[in-house]
């Protein structure tokens, strides 16, 4: 039973995708949710961007908040970058994942409904 909600927002050919859902699903089995079916949505333009205040691809959303947003980032319709211990990578890492979604199921455990 899960209750962590996950979209997967890219751009169209973001050589980064196929990683960082693979990287989603190994947290997903590294915390002990059941994987949920991951909503993918493609951001097709800089406008769909702006709207959904993209900052670039991948993003991970995880109960509609992006854990790894940083205040004052301009939505782009571009591939995204991810400070690393190791330095910049196209997906975040796995420790993070395993992290922001242990924070999202502990909330949901917590709540009262």
């Amino acid at each position: 039973m899960s209750a962590v909600d996950v979209e997967f927002l890219v751009v169209p050919d973001c050589p980064n995708e196929s990683v960082a859902l693979s990287v989603l699903r190994l947290a997903f089995d590294r915390v002990g949710l059941a994987a949920p079916p991951v909503r993918t949505t493609v951001i097709a333009s800089q406008e769909q961007a702006q709207e959904r205040g993209f900052v670039g691809s991948p993003t991970i959303l995880i109960n509609g908040v992006d854990p790894f947003g940083v205040a004052g980032q301009s939505p782009a319709y571009a591939c995204r970058v991810y400070a690393t211990p190791a330095g910049l990578s196209g997906v975040p890492p796995l420790g993070d994942v395993i992290s922001a979604l242990t924070v999202a199921r502990n909330r949901e455990l917590a709540s009262p409904d």
